[in-house]
């Protein structure tokens, strides 16, 4: 029980990112212009970007994707749970990405596409929730692999 409680106070901080990624999407769909009126995209711009798709823009039915969604998000809690005692940090990389997941996943509701607004080299768009899958799959990543250097 002490571990969970570790786990979520760690969490808190992600969810507030979460929170804050949904409060920049509201802000930016009012506020930027769209990613194609960019004259000059330089590293990093700021620009609506609505991608309709799942990732990297790749077309899925709508109601596929939510019972995808669904689906993995589910194994992944169960997953979560399951190695909560024997390997937190898995748990907790595993939490942090159904939290990005849930990010994009509300914009997918509320506005039927996800929201990006950072777009990197006037090519890649995306947004905070994109940053924190990447960031629980690079701490999945990276505790798997000293694990293995542990054995």
């Amino acid at each position: 029980m002490k571990k969970l409680c570790g786990i979520f106070w760690f969490l808190l901080p992600v969810c507030l990112v979460v929170i804050a990624d949904e409060v920049l999407k509201h802000i930016s769909l009012n506020k930027l212009p769209d990613e194609g009126s960019l004259v000059n995209p330089g590293f990093l711009s700021f620009a609506i970007h609505k991608n309709w798709g799942v990732a990297f823009d790749i077309p899925l039915n709508f109601q596929l994707m939510l019972i995808a969604s669904f689906v993995i998000g589910c194994l992944l809690l169960w997953l979560a749970r399951k190695n909560l005692k024997t390997n937190p940090l898995i748990s907790f990389a595993l939490f942090i990405i159904v939290l990005g997941a849930l990010g994009n996943l509300f914009d997918r509701v509320f506005y039927g596409f996800t929201v990006d607004y950072l777009i990197l080299f006037g090519r890649s768009a995306f947004n905070l929730s994109d940053l924190i899958i990447i960031f629980g799959v690079l701490i999945l990543f990276f505790s798997k692999k000293s694990r293995q250097t542990r054995t």
